[in-house]
Parts: structure tokens; sequence; C-alpha cells
């Protein structure tokens, strides 16, 4: 059977959330309402999208298209200014299943202003319909069309970087597993979010969670989810902790929340890119929830770590033209 993770709850927030938080979940959880299937959170999240948009800049260029060889819809936002810069190739959260380009637009929409860096935003297929490894195929297809096709994006290919939060950045770091693996393309850096690391029930953090976004029934679900669709894989892909191989990947900037109950193997991940030689450089955003890149309308202290994600991602590429 497969069970599908929502991506809250009915609960409280729990007090002393930063400035805007507890608005930013009341305003997702009113438009949920009860529980549902997973057609209606889909078709929820994208009819009132709209609520959590975050406004544009001046001068920032959008437009869809499709990766044709991958069967994806790409949403692109290129910031101000003239002449080709560094690309972020972007995946969602939404524990596997839900989340897409228009329910994530005001996060893709922030990242592309805070790191001037065009942003791709990938409308990836999810589970159930797919497998794990037929999207991360899918992420490797959109990653190679971005460098064949960096001029006509206006990107430069030689800094193209990878983002995702939550289940996005379990995509995002297998992909650097795998683009090294095939011999390119190369991948500048890779910015990991609040992101997945481990699929193991058992971890001190799931038990002890009490995050408004990841409560422990939504962590099981998305766990059971996701090992019932691996399982028609030929191979079940597993964990990033789960990967034999960490060495030679690109820079990885992570970026944690203090509530998220997957914190601690976020830390193990970032310590084991150090011991296999990498560059791994760790924030833990305080006081805030799993998510909470998404609340950047609601919240001034979201739009602060969304800052430092940029500073972090303009220092790694051009070391001489900022600081943390």
């Amino acid at each position: 059977m497969i069970v599908i993770a929502t991506t809250s709850d009915n609960r409280g927030s729990p007090p002393g959330l930063p400035e805007g938080l507890a608005d930013y979940l009341a305003t997702v959880r009113r438009a949920l309402g009860p529980p549902r299937s997973l057609e209606e959170i889909r078709l929820i999240a994208d009819r009132d999208a709209h609520l959590l948009a975050y406004p544009r800049p001046a001068g920032m260029a959008v437009f869809d298209t499709i990766v044709v060889a991958a069967g994806a819809n790409v949403r692109l936002y290129r910031p101000t200014g003239d002449g080709t810069g560094p690309a972020i190739l972007y995946w969602h959260g939404g524990g596997f299943t839900t989340g897409s380009i228009d329910s994530y637009d005001g996060l893709a929409t922030a990242l592309a202003e805070a790191t001037a860096a065009t942003v791709i935003s990938v409308d990836y297929a999810r589970l159930p319909e797919t497998t794990p490894r037929a999207m991360l195929q899918q992420a490797y297809e959109i990653l190679a069309w971005a460098h064949r096709q960096a001029d006509l994006l206006g990107i430069d290919g030689t800094q193209l970087a990878i983002a995702g939060d939550s289940a996005g950045a379990f995509l995002a770091a297998h992909l650097a597993v795998l683009a090294r693996d095939r011999g390119g393309p190369a991948i500048a850096c890779q910015l990991l979010c609040y992101g997945v690391y481990d699929l193991d029930s058992g971890r001190e953090g799931h038990a002890a969670a009490h995050d408004p976004v990841l409560p422990r029934p939504v962590i099981d679900a998305m766990i059971a989810t996701y090992r019932a669709c691996a399982a028609r894989d030929d191979a079940p892909l597993p964990a990033p902790l789960g990967i034999a191989d960490l060495s030679r990947l690109p820079p990885a900037i992570l970026l944690g929340a203090a509530l998220d109950p997957m914190l601690a193997e976020a830390g193990d991940y970032a310590q084991r890119l150090r011991a296999a030689g990498g560059t791994a450089v760790e924030r833990v955003a305080p006081g805030m929830c799993h998510g909470f890149l998404r609340a950047v309308r609601f919240s001034a202290p979201a739009r602060a770590e969304m800052g430092w994600l940029g500073r972090a991602f303009r220092d790694l590429l051009q070391p001489s033209r900022t600081a943390l």
C-alpha cells in the first residue's frame, strides 16, 4: 500500500517561532483544510499558490518551457542584468509526492534574487507515479539539457549549480554523485536546504519530532511511500547517507532548520562530505521549522536566511567579490 505524506497537520505551532512563520503555517493549513487525498493536495497547492507568492523584483524575466528529453516542465527566473552568469537548477520539496513549480514559485523567485543567478525550477515526476531511480535519471537529463542549451538560456555552462530543499535536496545530492560518475556535466556547487539524507524511521530525531511541518506520522508516511516505490526499481536507490563514495563532489552549502527532525542527518551528511575530502559549509537557522524558505513572503527572518544562502553561493563561486 502506498502511504502519502502531507506537508502539515492540524496541531498548533510551537511557541517562539520566528516572526511571520505562524502566519505562513496558518495560510497553508487553511488552504488544505481537513485530510485530503494526494490528488486534492496537489490541486489545492497549485490553485492557492498565489497565497505564498513572493513579489518578483523589477526586471526579473520569467518564462516556462519543456525539456522534451526528460518529459518535464521547467520555469526560468533570470535576474536583472546583462550577459551570461551562473545558473542554479532547483528541485522543490514535498516529501517526493507533492510540490510543483507553481507551489514553490515564491521560493524560486527569492532564490534567484538572493543569488543573482538564473534559477531553473524543475517540475519533476513524483511518487507514486514514478520510482526513485526514474526521478534521478530525469534529473540528470535536465542537467544535461541545461548544459547543452546554455547559450540559448543565456547562462554560463561552466557555472551550473544544483539546489534542492527537503526531498529536493535528496535528489540534488544524488545528482551530484551521478554527474561525477558519468563524467559530467560539471557542477559548480550544491545548495542543500533542510534535506532528507536518511530513510531510517528509527532515528532519534524523528521520534522526538516537534516540528509543525514534519511531525512523526508525516515522516513515517514519507519513508513508507519512498520504500514502496523504490521496491519497483531493479536496485533500490539508497538515501544519500547510504552512498558508499562521496569523494570528488562539488562543494556543498547546507542550510538547516533548528526544529527540523532531520537536522542531525544533515550534520552527518556534511561530516561525511568533509571526511571524503570535500567542502561543506553549514548553517542552522535558529528557531526555524522544516520548509521555512517557503515563508519568505511572510517572514523577515526567513528572508534573512535566504540572504545568507545567496551570499554563501556568491562567495563560493566568486570569493573575491563578497564575504559571508
